[in-house]
């Protein structure tokens, strides 16, 4: 055979031997040293999330997932209402976003912050010489950081209660005056929302935009948000809005039933609109959490500068801890060192409407949850964590497990201590007009052998509990009232509402 053929030959027997090797050697390799296959993701976060919707009967919600700097999953789940004929959720779904707006005002401070409006030391009487606090000296000493990382010195939801009876914003932040604090200042963590309209003055002051406008111009249109707005334009006008619902356990079960009380809802939420009114959506949302993970760039344009980030983001106020985690709040975010890392959070119930928004640095990753059933957030605080074990590569059941939490029945409350039941006085004892410092003048009158009160235009019976106390109910929210009574006068002299802080009483004005 010649020597050229003979060489040829060989060649091919190794070509052949290499392709045969190339070809065998994932089939012989074991199974262990398989390069492991990476997950769908978009198809388990859907998976997640309607396992969600179904164990705690959730009409709609809005996921979004943002995976370093891509909206990975933005999608609008279920119907808007329960009507079987009612239109699907979609990725520009509106829902108000509760609480989980509060970092859309620290955003906002954040802006006036790096364009040298204001310092986050600076005294807030610097900036709103009007603005007065009960205690003199913790006037002239509150800074702005103080305003949204709730350690004022206040009970908890201080002044949540008083839009119930028709006063507004501008009323909320005249009335901090007459908080009496039940704790020492910056001592104490106790959550407010009233506490953000302070925080919308100083942002309107030198935006010269109301806050509604600022969000508009300086956050809303620059990260192409263009299906959020607030509640005070879009509330009652928005087609596409998933309406709000009540869930409640019954039986083993849980039930929906529907905010019909609309303009209570909307009233409240007006009244502290800078802590909760921003409404958004699926798409949207992810252009929000896209900037704060780029340190506050988004699409080229730097929002927020990444030292004001680190500001924002810097803990101010321990609000609890546990074996598995411990929780703190900066400006308008909450910070949890925990099991799942570092997250950057906040959850939002309100008007029918539940959210759980998170950012995780270390995953540099993003999980957005609205829904519209304004009772519980574990539904939201369940999926979002599973999606952040879901990057992580952790084997966890957040959903059945949280589920399973929450089904429990409650504990047993303990009996209340009875008091010796007192006969009100005669309803002309109580009768007359008083009036308080802003409050203005409330007037206690006898209708068909009936007490009735009326304040600020809501009207409404007082319904005798015990003694001088009574039960008033305006709108959504009941408060008890209770007059102080002069025996020899034959006459009250003042009352009280109970609204958890002590705001001073309303003085009967004699004519």
């Amino acid at each position: 055979m010649k020597p050229v053929k003979i060489l040829v030959m060989v060649l091919c027997l190794i070509g052949c031997q290499t392709a045969l090797y190339a070809y065998q050697g994932p089939v012989a390799a074991s199974a262990e040293h398989a390069p492991k296959r990476k997950p769908d993701y978009a198809k388990n976060i859907e998976k997640m999330a309607l396992k969600v919707q179904e164990l705690w009967n959730v009409p709609a919600m809005a996921v979004t997932v943002v995976k370093d700097g891509k909206t990975v999953y933005a999608k609008g789940l279920g119907r808007l209402t329960t009507a079987p004929d009612a239109p699907q959720a979609n990725p520009y779904t509106l829902f108000v976003n509760a609480s989980t707006s509060k970092a859309f005002t620290g955003a906002l401070m954040g802006i006036l912050v790096d364009k040298g409006f204001v310092k986050w030391d600076d005294r807030v009487i610097d900036h709103l010489p009007d603005f007065q606090l009960y205690d003199p000296w913790v006037t002239q000493n509150y800074l702005v950081k103080d305003i949204m990382n709730h350690k004022t010195g206040f009970q908890p939801q201080a002044l949540d209660v008083v839009p119930a009876l028709g006063y507004d914003r501008d009323d909320l932040f005249q009335m901090f005056r007459l908080v009496r604090p039940t704790y020492g200042f910056r001592s104490t963590y106790a959550y407010c929302n009233a506490l953000y309209t302070v925080a919308a003055r100083i942002i309107e002051k030198y935006t010269g935009l109301t806050w509604e406008q600022a969000l508009e111009e300086y956050i809303f249109k620059p990260l192409e948000m263009n299906h959020t707005t607030t509640g005070k334009d879009s509330y009652f006008t928005a087609e596409n809005f998933a309406y709000g619902y009540r869930l409640r356990k019954a039986d083993g079960t849980l039930q929906l039933s529907p905010r019909d009380d609309r303009q209570d809802a909307y009233d409240w939420l007006q009244a502290v609109s800078p802590a909760a009114f921003v409404m958004s959506n699926a798409h949207d949302m992810g252009q929000w959490m896209k900037m704060w993970l780029a340190d506050g760039e988004y699409n080229g344009q730097q929002i927020l500068t990444p030292q004001t980030i680190r500001n924002i983001f810097k803990p101010e106020t321990i609000c609890s801890w546990d074996h598995e985690r411990v929780i703190l709040y900066a400006q308008g975010w909450r910070i949890e060192q925990g099991v799942q890392g570092k997250l950057i959070n906040h959850t939002g119930l309100a008007g029918g409407y539940t959210a759980w928004v998170v950012l995780v640095p270390e995953l540099n990753l993003g999980v957005s949850v609205l829904m519209n059933q304004g009772t519980t957030t574990t539904p939201e605080i369940s999926l979002a964590r599973q999606i952040i074990d879901l990057y992580r590569d952790v084997d966890s059941d957040w959903i059945t497990t949280l589920y399973n939490d929450y089904m429990k029945p409650a504990a047993p409350r303990k009996p209340k201590v009875e008091e010796d039941f007192v006969e009100s006085l005669e309803n002309k004892v109580y009768a007359g007009l008083y009036f308080k410092d802003i409050f203005g003048e409330a007037v206690v009158y006898e209708q068909n052998n009936s007490l009735y009160l009326d304040i600020n235009d809501v009207s409404g019976p007082l319904v005798h509990k015990n003694g001088h106390t009574f039960r008033y109910r305006a709108r959504d929210e009941s408060f008890d009232v209770t007059f102080q009574v002069d025996t020899t006068l034959g006459r009250a002299q003042t009352f009280t509402f109970d609204f958890g802080d002590d705001l001073g009483p309303f003085v009967r004005v004699f004519k």
